[in-house]
């Protein structure tokens, strides 16, 4: 490889027992071809830095509007933003005038070797199950870099699992295969017009890497069950069908979680949240007998 790729991290997560087997470190990449209307992670969509504000933090003392190049930031500005995003650059001159760290950077560039200094550190806590989690965002948005990691670390003896929704160029994802132990593979919706509308794609290419991960590697689906979109008899049963048929053994069903509410508003976006219902026991009980159902070993979260 004539350069090393470089990519934006938005987050690195140690010590993670959720993202596949054993201690994990889990990365966190930027981009994403899909829009999610329950997404809990907006500073991914985008490879791009994020300028995050977080009014609780903020004294009013006015240093940030004093920096700022494009006069994007006022206390004029209602409650609880102080951005006009239309004007913001992200220079991120704010981030560097707030003591108070109210203003604050979502993101960071890594280049491979960056990044691998960091999992050899945590090689020592991964034991013979544990190891790196790629995850996004939508980690197949960028291949040159998951594949180099993965690549390195197999060097190392260290374990590899990508977390994905599948859609993604079907040669790269091809390459990465060859050095993955696991694929955490999230299925939202079987019928492709209502993922479209639900997503802003469709699934044929979904399911159709889908089906590749699953023959060539160990594969585990995830489920967000998110009520009034795909918590109907008729998904579930397609889910379970396409999983069983396709030899996946478990099914982790995650609920959905308004832990993304703050992050919409650091970034002066409102909350998608409120259009959701409340997921009630008796539905997730349901999902799960049919699951079961099919042979398919089911519960919530990620049960490893």
């Amino acid at each position: 490889m004539d350069k090393e790729p470089v990519e934006i991290v938005s987050e690195i997560t140690k010590f993670s027992t959720r993202d596949g087997p054993g201690i994990r470190t889990s990365v966190f990449l930027k981009g994403c071809p899909l829009r999610c209307k329950w997404c809990s992670n907006p500073e991914t969509f985008r490879k791009e830095l994020n300028l995050f504000y977080m009014p609780r933090r903020c004294t009013g003392c006015g240093r940030c509007e004093a920096v700022c190049p494009q006069h994007a930031i006022s206390s004029r500005y209602a409650y609880p933003t102080r951005i006009d995003r239309k004007k913001c650059v992200r220079c991120m001159k704010c981030v560097e005038a707030c003591f108070e760290h109210a203003f604050q950077i979502s993101g960071q560039y890594y280049s491979v070797s960056e990044l691998m200094k960091i999992i050899e550190r945590d090689k020592i806590f991964f034991g013979k199950d544990g190891g790196i989690t790629i995850s996004g965002g939508e980690p197949l948005m960028s291949p040159d870099f998951v594949l180099e990691m993965f690549r390195r670390c197999k060097e190392q003896d260290i374990g590899t699992v990508l977390d994905s929704t599948g859609y993604g160029n079907t040669e790269r994802l091809l390459d990465i295969l060859e050095y993955t132990d696991l694929v955490l593979l999230d299925i939202k919706l079987m019928d492709p017009v209502r993922h479209k509308e639900w997503t802003g794609v469709t699934n044929e290419l979904i399911l159709k890497n889908a089906r590749i991960i699953m023959e060539k590697v160990p594969c585990r689906v995830s489920l967000p069950l998110i009520p009034g979109v795909n918590d109907d008899d008729e998904n579930i049963k397609a889910t379970a069908e396409f999983a069983a048929e396709n030899g996946v053994k478990n099914i982790d069903i995650n609920l959905l979680h308004t832990l993304g509410t703050s992050k919409y508003h650091f970034l002066g976006r409102l909350s998608p949240y409120g259009r959701f219902g409340e997921i009630e026991s008796s539905v997730v009980d349901r999902v799960i007998r049919t699951f079961r159902d099919f042979g398919l070993e089911a519960g919530t979260g990620r049960m490893m």
